[in-house]
């Protein structure tokens, strides 16, 4: 992928992560402002609503992406995706619901009764969002992504600032019914977008069983790799089943938010390299240097951050901006940290997904959010709690290693690309420079 000749995609694509930068960022507003209780519960049911969502979206929508070749098929595909999207993010709710009090009492937080009648109608309007997201992003339309994202996350901005203008203050409540209604008014956006941008039809050759066959797989790989993004917070309330898993969560969760800065750039990454290289899949060359340059430019990026919060720049931004309450979220956030220098070759997992080599991205994925979920829980029953954040540290590691070796024998992988994004930035610099 040339970067002079997409830089309109890749520019877009890094402001609609740079979104999910600001909320980040936002989010230390709310933790300055919330209980580390209420902040925890929130945290904890945030998360679980984002595990449905990655879910449903490796068994519904992957494919939109994965058969993004057969064009006129697009129609029957779209209805395909949806149907099962519908049916998987509107059933589970319910059963959260049937069985809310068995829930409650597994994470030891009576409130969830009462949250889980809310789960429905955030997961009904999380389906044309995240529909959109998909078709959006299969024909590397990142603008549009972005002004979606704008709504929802401008929305929580605006209600949580009016709560926190008004009381000085901000409850478990007050988060709730923001990202409520930021859910719908992002939905309802996203339903009108879909009107113009994709087409429904049930007519056509291609069959349900050929996207099942790719979904499947893929979905035991989501589950897994998405257990350690979303529920390692719920192993962590279940490992330690006391009145203060809740505020060991907020110390958590506040690191974790710090963290996902290195994880939004990768997506945002990821969402550029995936596409590309399953439309330049039969060219193994033009494979290989997306993959490169990719991996390099974020490993680059990555390195430089760490070195500097490693060097004191993680102490003066928690000390100076969290609240005194959150200082505890330091010592997870440093050993967070050293999974930044793995994240970069993480992201070749999604080399193998365009190489079709889904089974060993599905026991990549298993090896790596098992291992990781078990040290979560080992550490959790420790005096050494901060050491959790080492299960993040081993499913980046093991995710990148393993992938890194699987790309480097289906395709190659020369090391010394590893350091492609220094004479790759010089010469895009230089030509910018002589185009002017």
């Amino acid at each position: 992928m040339n970067i002079r000749d997409n830089l309109d995609k890749i520019t877009w694509s890094f402001l609609n992560r740079g979104i999910y930068l600001v909320w980040g960022l936002f989010n230390l507003v709310i933790i300055a402002f919330t209980a580390p209780t209420d902040y925890g519960l929130y945290f904890l049911i945030t998360q679980v609503v984002t595990f449905l969502s990655s879910v449903s979206d490796s068994f519904s929508l992957q494919g939109i992406i994965q058969f993004s070749n057969k064009k006129d098929d697009r129609p029957k595909i779209n209805s395909i995706a949806l149907g099962l999207q519908s049916v998987f993010l509107l059933i589970i709710p319910l059963l959260l619901i049937v069985f809310r009090y068995q829930f409650a009492e597994m994470i030891n937080e009576d409130s969830f009764v009462q949250i889980s009648y809310f789960l429905p109608v955030i997961t009904l309007f999380f389906i044309p969002r995240t529909f959109a997201y998909k078709i959006l992003a299969r024909d590397l339309n990142y603008k549009t992504s972005f002004f979606i994202d704008v709504m929802n996350f401008g929305t929580m901005v605006l209600i949580l600032g009016w709560y926190i203008f008004s009381n000085g203050t901000l409850s478990f409540d007050n988060l709730l019914h923001s990202y409520l209604i930021s859910a719908i008014l992002s939905g309802t956006m996203s339903i009108i977008i879909l009107f113009k941008s994709a087409k429904f039809d049930l007519k056509g050759k291609f069959k349900l069983s050929q996207y099942l066959n790719f979904t499947v797989p893929w979905t035991v790989h989501s589950v897994f790799s998405a257990s350690i993004k979303y529920l390692d917070v719920l192993v962590i309330s279940l490992a330690l089943n006391t009145e203060n898993s809740l505020l060991i969560i907020a110390y958590y969760g506040s690191a974790k938010t710090l963290f996902k800065v290195f994880e939004q750039m990768s997506d945002g990454v990821s969402s550029l390299v995936y596409p590309s290289a399953m439309k330049h899949i039969e060219d193994k060359n033009k494979v290989q240097s997306i993959m490169t340059k990719s991996t390099s430019f974020v490993l680059l990026i990555n390195l430089l951050i760490f070195l500097v919060l490693e060097l004191g720049g993680a102490e003066f931004m928690i000390l100076n901006i969290l609240p005194v309450k959150f200082h505890y979220a330091l010592d997870y956030f440093k050993i967070m940290l050293i999974a930044s220098l793995f994240i970069p070759f993480a992201s070749l997992s999604m080399i193998l997904t365009a190489l079709n080599k889904i089974k060993k991205v599905v026991f990549i994925s298993i090896l790596a959010s098992m291992s990781a979920l078990i040290t979560i829980f080992i550490f959790s029953k420790t005096e050494s709690l901060h050491l959790v954040s080492m299960g993040i540290v081993i499913y980046y590691a093991i995710i990148g290693i393993l992938s890194l070796y699987f790309v480097k024998k289906y395709i190659g992988f020369p090391l010394l690309d590893l350091f492609r994004a220094l004479p790759d930035t010089l010469n895009f610099y230089k030509s910018l420079k002589k185009s002017k």
